[in-house]
C-alpha cells in the first residue's frame, strides 16, 4: 500500500499543467532527435556500453544530440549520498550539460566552498525564499542533497553542510515517476536544482529590471516576465525520460516500475507534439 498524500488536482489538469510545461520548455537540441537515439555506445573513458550518457564517467555517447554546454548562473554542488544508485540519479545527466554543475559523493564536501557565498537547499525551519535572501548578488554557489528524504538529513547536519544559508523554493509538482513516501511536491535532485535556479534568475532579472513591479503579481506572472529559458537545458534528459514513460505505460508496454502514486499515468496525452519542443 502506498504511504503519503497524493495528488490533489484530478488527471486532465495535471495533464494539461504538464503539457504546458513541457511545451514551453525551451531546448538547445530536439527531443525528437534524441528518442531517434536507439544504439548503445560505448563510453570513450571506460568503454561500457551506454545509450545517452555514463553516468559512472558522465562522458556523452551521442554528442550529436547532446546540448552544447550551459552556463548556469550558480555553480552548482550536488552532494550525492554513497547508497543511491548512479543509474537512477537524475542529477548526472544534468552534469553532463553544463560544466558548472558538479558531483561529489558522500562523505566528501567541496573544502572550497565558504558560508558568505554558498546557499543549500533544505527545508529547515530556518530556510528562507530565494527572494528573502539579502544581498542575494553576493552568492556564487548553492549545494544540493541527492538521497532519500532520511538520507539527507544526515548530510544536511553536518557540520560542513549546516553552515551555509538554508534556501527553500516555492511548491511544484513533481514530474517523477518513482514513488516516494511523502507527496508530489518532493522533487527529483533535477527538478529542484531547475527551479531554485530559476527562481534565482527571476529575482537577478527583476532586480536589474528599471519597470517596477506590482506588489501582488502572482509567480506564473513572474516567470513568464523574467525567466528566458536561462536553465531549461538541464531538463533535457528528464523530459525525454518522462514523455517515454507516460507513452509506454499509457500503450501497455512492460513498466519500469509500478512505485509510482495512484493516477500518476496521465491518458489522453498527445505527448508526440512534444518532442519537437
Amino acid at each position: 500500500m502506498k504511504r503519503g498524500r497524493g495528488y490533489e488536482e484530478d488527471n486532465s489538469a495535471r495533464a494539461k499543467a504538464a503539457k504546458e510545461f513541457i511545451e514551453n520548455l525551451h531546448f538547445s537540441k530536439s527531443l525528437l532527435d534524441l528518442r531517434a537515439v536507439t544504439e548503445r555506445r560505448p563510453c570513450p573513458k571506460c568503454g561500457k556500453r551506454r545509450l545517452y550518457y555514463c553516468y559512472d564517467c558522465l562522458t556523452v555517447t551521442h554528442p550529436e544530440v547532446h546540448p552544447p554546454p550551459l552556463s548556469l548562473p550558480l555553480e552548482v554542488h550536488v552532494i550525492l549520498h554513497p547508497n543511491e544508485i548512479r543509474g537512477k540519479s537524475t542529477s548526472l545527466a544534468a552534469s553532463t550539460i553544463s560544466p558548472d554543475l558538479h558531483i561529489t559523493s558522500y562523505p566528501d564536501v567541496p573544502a572550497s566552498l565558504s558560508p558568505e557565498d554558498t546557499l543549500v537547499l533544505y527545508p529547515s525551519a530556518q530556510s528562507v525564499g530565494i527572494e528573502e535572501v539579502e544581498h542575494l548578488e553576493r552568492y556564487r554557489h548553492v549545494v544540493f542533497i541527492d538521497s532519500t528524504w532520511q538520507q539527507s538529513k544526515g548530510i544536511a547536519r553536518d557540520e560542513r553542510v549546516s553552515r551555509f544559508k538554508h534556501v527553500r523554493i516555492k511548491s511544484q509538482t513533481s514530474l517523477f515517476w518513482r514513488f516516494q513516501n511523502n507527496d508530489p511536491s518532493y522533487l527529483a535532485t533535477v527538478e529542484a536544482i531547475y527551479y531554485l535556479l530559476r527562481e534565482f534568475v527571476v529575482q537577478r532579472n527583476k532586480t536589474q529590471s528599471e519597470t517596477k513591479d506590482s506588489k501582488d503579481e502572482k509567480e506564473a506572472d513572474e516567470v513568464k516576465r523574467y525567466y528566458h529559458g536561462e536553465v531549461d537545458d538541464l531538463l533535457f534528459y528528464y523530459i525525454n525520460q518522462y514523455i517515454e514513460i507516460q507513452e509506454r505505460y499509457n500503450t501497455g508496454k512492460e513498466k519500469f516500475t509500478d512505485r509510482h502514486f495512484d493516477g500518476y499515468v496521465l491518458e489522453n496525452v498527445d505527448w508526440p507534439k512534444c518532442w519537437s519542443t
